[in-house]
């Protein structure tokens, strides 16, 4: 499978990212993924299989970027950090200055889909949004996967789109809903803010099929291909 590629992405968090860092870990990322057995994607949700998309594609990304580790703590934010930092306190490290948020998605699908693991969800899409526990996320890299790498009828899951944007404001996150009870903290991203994200996009699946879908939701509009 290919990507388009945004040449121009570069950035500094303290330690240098490019677009071939993002794309080399993509692809580390869906290589790995494709060594874990059928079971284990058809016995946990999707939710715990998006984290753990997340936590491969961070320590991948972590292992291209001179300068850059995982932040060593559960709670930690962002999710990579300078190496420099990784003696900081306990505190520090849960809102360090500096690094790479990333936060992945499988995107909305039609109601009553009703698709399992191992399926393709891409023509079933309805909309793509990104979740945080709070709306203070300025800074983040968010990646789009899909089960999609077909293999003796099951797809495994890979990530088709990644995107980045530095100026997010509060306003593009929706009020934050499971306040009450034992439910889990979620705002979800705005129109505003996927709007942005797609302005940021860093590279996606060269499949016209997820291009269009990634056009629309994502409102992007700087693609040649």
């Amino acid at each position: 499978m290919s990507y388009l590629i945004n040449e121009n992405f570069n950035i500094n968090v303290g330690f240098a990212v490019s677009s071939t860092d993002v794309l080399n870990a993509v692809k580390d990322t869906n290589d790995f993924l494709k060594t874990l057995p059928e079971i284990l994607y058809k016995s946990i949700d999707f939710k715990t299989t998006g984290a753990a998309i997340g936590a491969i594609f961070c320590d991948k990304l972590a292992i291209n970027i001179e300068g850059a580790s995982v932040n060593p703590i559960e709670k930690g934010h962002p999710d990579i950090i300078p190496t420099s930092g990784l003696n900081a306190s306990e505190e520090t490290l849960r809102n360090y200055d500096g690094g790479l948020e990333i936060k992945g998605t499988i995107g909305n699908i039609k109601k009553g889909a009703n698709l399992r693991a191992g399926q393709k969800r891409i023509t079933e899409l309805t909309g793509i949004t990104w979740q945080a526990h709070h709306r203070e996320v300025k800074h983040l890299m968010g990646f789009v996967w899909d089960f999609n790498d077909e293999y003796e009828g099951f797809h495994f899951p890979i990530i088709v789109g990644v995107f980045y944007f530095d100026k997010l404001e509060m306003s593009d996150w929706g009020e934050v809903s499971g306040t009450t009870g034992r439910n889990t903290k979620v705002s979800g991203m705005r129109k505003s803010g996927k709007e942005k994200m797609g302005k940021g996009w860093i590279l996606l699946l060269n499949d016209d099929e997820y291009l269009k879908k990634l056009r629309t939701y994502l409102s992007i509009i700087q693609i040649q291909d």
